[in-house]
């Protein structure tokens, strides 16, 4: 009987140390929420930083060393985002973690939209985006060019 007592404690000890955990992960996940839904109220909170926040957190990933192995992941995640796969916009690596994006969108929410995808990838800190939207970036052609005199 002592030794079924002894491992009843046990049993005993060790729910309630997984309930201590569970309870201050609850407790943490759901202070987060209330925060930053407050936050969003009040209108202090921006999604865009609460991401950038939250990718400081997470462990850093090792850094793509090759500019063509960047360039090709900034592609592919414009590629596969059904919004931008329709664009005419390459990547070129231009540095360590940064991209420079150029070609045309038919406006400015998809040439923003094509700096987020690019700015998702891992190996990517910052986006040089010069795309040109749509034909209002366009040159303006002179209706009599200059003669040549």
């Amino acid at each position: 009987m002592p030794q079924e007592a002894t491992l009843i404690r046990i049993h005993h000890r060790e729910q309630h140390w997984a309930g201590v955990v569970l309870s201050a992960a609850a407790g943490l996940g759901v202070g987060l929420l209330t925060g930053l839904v407050v936050g969003e109220l009040l209108g202090d909170v921006d999604g865009e930083r609460v991401r950038r926040a939250v990718r400081r957190l997470r462990p850093a990933a090792a850094p793509l060393a090759d500019p063509d192995d960047v360039e090709r992941a900034v592609q592919a995640a414009l590629t596969e985002h059904p919004a931008t796969r329709s664009l005419a916009v390459e990547a070129r690596a231009v540095g360590n973690g940064i991209v420079e994006l150029t070609g045309r969108a038919p406006d400015d929410a998809a040439r923003q939209l094509a700096a987020d995808v690019a700015r998702g990838v891992d190996a990517v800190e910052v986006v040089v985006n010069r795309i040109l939207v749509g034909e209002s970036d366009a040159p303006q052609r002179r209706a009599n060019p200059p003669s040549a005199s």
